[in-house]
C-alpha cells in the first residue's frame, strides 16, 4: 500500500471527506477554522469558503451538486459553494444549548444521519435523521462524541462511532422507512488488546467486500476491520498521529481519501509530523469503494 499527500493545505482539523465524481474533487472541512474545502487531487489546490462558526460534514445535493449541505455548530445549512451564500434550514433546539453537530452521512435514500455532542460532557448527544423535509428526528441517545457513520452493502446494518467511549456501534436498520434498532457494541477499543494503543476510532467509511475502513485519531493509522469476525485486517500506517476521517474517491472509487489534523499536537512533536493535517491517498489496497451518496430533500 502507498500512503501519499495530495493536499497542499495543512488543515487544523480536517474532517468530513466527500468525494464528487462529477467533477473528480474531493470535498471536506476544516472544522474549527470554519472552512469548507474543495480539493483538486491532480493539482494539490484548495479552495474554500469560510463560514463563522464550526463545520463538520459536507455533502452534495442530488438534484445540484454545486449546494452542499453542511454543519454549522449548531445548525444544518444549505451552502452554494458557487458563491458562499448559505441559509439554515434547522438547527437543535433549545436555542441556548449546549450541544453542536458533529459526523454526518447519507444513508441509501438520501437521508441524512448525523450526531451531536456537548463539549466536556458525557452521554448528552444524540444521533438524527434528517429527512427530506429538514426534520430532524432522535434516533439514540447517551452519545458522548458522535462521530463515523456506514452502512453494510445489503443496507441491513448501520455502523455508528463513538469517539469518547472508543466504541464502534451497529444497528439493525431498515432502509425502506429509515429506522435503526437493536443497537450492540461492534468494537470496543478499550477491551481488546489489539486496538489499546491506536487511539480512538473516528470517521469510517465500507468498501464493496463490505469492510469497514476506521480512522484512529492519535492512533496514526487507519485500519481495515471484518465486521463479521470484528477483527483487523490490515493496518495503515500515517506520517501523523491524528487520522480523521476517510473515503473512496478517484475515477475508479479505488482510491482512499483521508484528512489528518494538527490540532492538539504538542509542540515537541510539530516537526517531526510537517504533514499533519494534509489530505492523503492510499492505494494498492486491493478493494474499492460503493458510489458516493448524495442528499435527496
Amino acid at each position: 500500500m502507498n500512503v501519499t499527500a495530495v493536499s497542499e493545505r495543512k488543515s487544523d482539523l480536517g474532517e468530513g471527506p466527500h468525494w464528487d465524481p462529477l467533477i473528480q474533487k474531493l470535498y471536506y472541512v476544516d472544522a474549527f477554522v470554519g472552512d469548507v474545502c474543495r480539493l483538486d487531487p491532480a493539482t494539490g489546490l484548495t479552495e474554500t469558503v469560510h463560514l463563522d462558526g464550526i463545520t463538520t460534514f459536507v455533502i452534495p445535493y442530488r438534484t445540484d451538486p454545486s449546494k452542499l449541505l453542511i454543519t454549522l455548530t449548531r445548525q444544518i445549512r444549505k451552502l452554494d459553494f458557487n458563491t458562499g451564500e448559505s441559509e439554515v434550514l434547522t438547527e437543535l433546539t433549545p436555542a441556548d444549548g449546549k450541544d453542536r453537530f458533529n459526523d454526518g452521512k447519507c444513508d441509501n435514500r438520501g437521508r441524512l444521519w448525523t450526531g451531536t455532542l456537548v463539549p466536556s460532557e458525557e452521554e448528552k448527544g444524540h444521533l438524527y435523521r434528517l429527512d427530506p423535509n429538514y426534520t430532524l428526528t432522535q434516533v439514540a441517545d447517551k452519545v458522548t462524541l458522535s462521530n463515523g457513520l456506514a452502512w453494510s452493502i445489503d443496507n441491513r446494518k448501520f455502523y455508528y462511532v463513538d469517539s469518547e467511549k472508543k466504541i464502534i456501534h451497529s444497528f439493525d436498520y431498515n432502509l425502506e422507512d429509515g429506522t435503526a434498532s437493536n443497537q450492540q457494541v461492534l468494537v470496543n477499543y478499550s477491551e481488546r488488546d489489539e486496538f489499546k494503543d491506536l487511539g480512538v476510532p473516528d470517521g469510517m467509511t465500507i468498501d464493496i467486500e463490505g469492510k469497514l475502513w476506521v480512522a484512529c485519531y492519535g492512533g496514526s493509522c487507519l485500519l481495515r476491520l471484518d465486521p463479521e469476525t470484528r477483527t483487523i485486517l490490515h493496518k495503515v500506517d500515517f506520517p501523523c498521529k491524528n487520522v480523521t476521517s476517510c473515503c473512496f474517491g478517484g475515477p475508479h472509487l479505488d482510491i482512499l481519501y483521508v484528512t489528518t489534523a494538527k490540532r492538539e499536537l504538542p509542540e515537541d512533536e510539530k516537526d517531526s509530523e510537517p504533514l499533519a493535517g494534509a489530505v492523503f491517498a492510499v492505494t494498492g489496497h486491493g478493494t474499492r469503494g460503493q458510489p458516493p451518496v448524495l442528499f435527496v430533500e
